[in-house]
């Protein structure tokens, strides 16, 4: 029966914890702005916080019956997310309104939010592994808890994302904890399950107040998730409000489409073809259109947003008009066709995958697909007057690719920048041509075009733009993301020794999670290594094949399955534990290496046969090793560590919990957008390297 209940709790345990993480990363996203440096946060606190629940798991584990404090982990589990969801889209009402929340406050705030669930899940694991008994405890609750995290995931992003709102697909996990939680105790407090249950169902109503909370002083029409963000309209009076991960995308009466549209279409002629990444539907298209073009090639990732078209201008009714939904960078890879404009209507490269498209590389794929007299354009933040230090840095590593690739470059300033880009000369003045073409403009050619195509102004910015030597914004090395989330610390007033003091804390608790212990060094190192990997591959996935929120489930289920299939194969090889610890830390640096050579080949890759290859073989094999490695290595020290089998599991779940946490938050915050994939995966081998020698010296020392 205790077998039973044990593989109970922890597939419950594993579905729901990696279920809500990634719920709550997507409001955290929509609170305090979707970029990585959020998730990082959120991630890191979670396997911080997790890893200090499994230590005091280890204290209550010692007590005679865990089925008691097992039942009442998951009633808590099965009830906090809702109050984690409802304090989470109540934090904007604690400043004011239209703040800017920094990185303190994203830091703060998700830590109070999210200890709780985090402590209690985290203590659960070594206490349903005390329901076991045997030295073979802690392979077993390694493997059942990563089947759980496998369930979890699928579940989530297979089902939950498309049919059921956040609060909703909390209901679902909540009754399936009460499921549990009634078994632990073989049903007699199923009288008190049942009318937590019936507690959980009446709450629903709260999930549409809450989200009021989220957007005040606006009533919302609409919020809806899809796989890529939460999607809300709202309305201010008259106005219609759109807004993705709250990150405003449009509003009515935004009159910005004018600029993007126009600058570029006056540098060519009428009829002209034109490629437009995203945008299209907030009025884009239909400025587009007044320059008469043959054919418009309109991409945008989410559907969702297309189907906002019937809302406002109706625009994908054109005949010339054809819609792609997918991702624009791939789309440039693979067509064939050749554009006169290429118009990139996106955001600023505010995560990474925004930043592929500020990068050299893509520079030289959308020059490859222009006629020989196209241009480029998309738009970068500026400022009006003074664009301090920061936000230059940001504009001149952009500025440096696009000049390695185009031979002139135009660029008008205001509080947004305009870039243009073409290999044949351009014009500043476009007045004349809309004049020409009888294009009237509410406000571009009287109010904004008087400043934007100043030549006094546009010089200074010229000359500072190009004053000083900065490396090129890459693929591998996202110059123009880490410089805009500095931009974000600044403006939010979040000083860096916030992120400094966070990084400290994660390396504190990493050092003390396995001081004086060569075996739970190696955990955690395997743990940093295993996120290490993870991030970086998924990154080098975007980086070639788009938005991988699409993928993640699928990665994050073939990394599980190797941890898993690791640790079932390790009790079963006809090897020693201390064989299998050197061979799985000389594998992950040569994985390390390869990783590196497939990063180096992978940024250029067009052909379809390397991209399919890269795709289905390469990193997906590469991420699959990793795991099996480390959950290979995890079951083999769990046989050669002291101590009894809860003490054991705990003990190697914090030190691999604190690895992990430092793989995210060093990774995702500082090495990824400042040293790029490369940088990532040397410090992954310098760790295993550290790794390797000191295991090698223990044993050449006993012979």
């Amino acid at each position: 029966m205790k077998k039973k209940k044990f593989w109970v709790c922890l597939l419950a345990l594993g579905i729901s914890s990696v279920s809500v993480q990634l719920v709550m990363i997507r409001e955290a996203m929509s609170t305090f702005g979707g970029n990585e440096l959020v998730i990082g946060v959120v991630f890191g606190i979670w396997l911080l916080f997790t890893g200090l629940g499994s230590a005091l798991g280890v204290l209550l584990a010692k007590k005679e019956r865990p089925e008691k404090a097992l039942f009442l982990g998951h009633l808590l589990i099965a009830v906090l997310p809702f109050a984690q969801i409802a304090a989470i889209r109540a934090l904007p009402l604690l400043w004011v309104r239209g703040e800017m929340l920094g990185l303190t406050s994203a830091i703060g705030g998700s830590a109070i939010i999210l200890i709780p669930y985090c402590l209690v899940g985290g203590a659960m694991i070594p206490l349903a592994g005390s329901m076991l008994d045997g030295k073979d405890t802690t392979r077993q609750v390694y493997v059942v808890d990563t089947l759980g995290d496998i369930g979890g995931g699928l579940l989530f992003s297979l089902v939950l994302v498309y049919l059921l709102s956040h609060w909703d697909s909390f209901v679902v996990l909540g009754i399936l904890n009460l499921f549990a939680a009634s078994m632990m105790l073989s049903y007699r407090m199923l009288p008190v399950v049942c009318l937590l249950g019936l507690g959980i169902l009446a709450a629903r109503p709260f999930d549409v107040a809450s989200l009021s909370w989220h957007f005040p002083g606006q009533e919302i029409i609409l919020n809806k998730n899809t796989p890529f963000a939460q999607l809300t309209i709202s309305k201010t009076g008259r106005q219609l409000n759109v807004l993705q991960d709250a990150i405003p995308l449009f509003s009515t009466g935004d009159l910005d489409m004018e600029a993007v549209a126009h600058l570029p279409l006056c540098q060519v002629k009428e009829g002209a073809k034109v490629l437009l990444v995203a945008g299209g539907v907030f009025g884009t298209l239909e400025e587009i259109s007044r320059h008469d073009p043959e054919r418009i090639d309109y991409v945008e990732l989410d559907p969702a947003i297309l189907n906002l078209d019937k809302l406002i201008h109706r625009s994908l009714a054109r005949s010339f008009v054809h819609v792609h939904v997918g991702d624009g960078r791939l789309f440039v890879k693979k067509t064939s066709m050749k554009y006169d404009a290429v118009i990139i209507d996106l955001p600023d490269p505010e995560n990474a995958q925004l930043n592929r498209f500020y990068t050299q590389e893509f520079f030289d794929e959308a020059k490859a697909i222009l006629t020989e007299d196209g241009v480029l354009s998309f738009t970068l933040t500026g400022a009006e007057n003074y664009l301090e230090e920061t936000g230059l840095a940001l504009n001149r590593s952009v500025y440096a690719a696009l000049k390695s690739v185009f031979k002139h470059i135009l660029v008008f300033p205001g509080t947004t920048h305009y870039y243009l880009a073409s290999d044949a000369p351009l014009k500043c003045n476009i007045a004349d041509v809309l004049a020409e073409r009888e294009i009237i403009t509410k406000r571009l050619v009287d109010y904004d075009l008087l400043t934007m195509a100043d030549p006094f102004r546009m010089d200074i910015l010229r000359r500072l733009l190009s004053e000083k030597e900065a490396p090129s914004n890459r693929d591998l090395s996202p110059l123009a993301f880490g410089h805009l989330m500095d931009l974000w610390l600044k403006k939010s007033g979040s000083p860096k020794t916030v992120l400094y003091v966070i990084v400290i804390a994660i390396l504190g608790f990493a050092v003390l999670s396995c001081r004086k212990d060569r075996l739970r060094f190696t955990i955690a190192t395997s743990g940093y290594a295993g996120m290490a990997f993870e991030l970086s591959l998924l990154l080098l996935f975007q980086v070639i094949y788009g938005y991988v929120y699409l993928r993640i489930c699928a990665f994050i289920t073939l990394y599980m399955i190797g941890s898993a299939l690791g640790a079932f194969v390790s009790g079963r090889l006809n090897r020693t534990a201390t064989w299998q610890i050197l061979a799985c830390d000389a594998g992950l640096i040569l994985f390390a290496a390869l990783a590196c050579i497939a990063a180096l080949a992978g940024a250029n890759l067009k052909g379809h046969t390397s991209l399919f290859i890269m795709q289905y073989a390469i990193i997906p094999g590469l991420l699959f090793l990793v795991a099996f490695s480390a959950g290979c290595q995890f079951s083999a020290i769990s046989r050669v560590a002291r101590g009894i089998g809860a003490e054991i599991t705990g003990r190697l779940y914090v030190s691999d919990l604190a690895g992990a946490a430092c793989g995210t938050i060093l990774t995702g915050l500082v090495f990824l957008p400042k040293m790029g994939i490369i940088g990532v995966l040397i410090s992954v081998a310098v760790l295993k390297g550290l790794s390797l020698g000191l295991n090698s010296f223990i044993v050449l020392k006993r012979i």
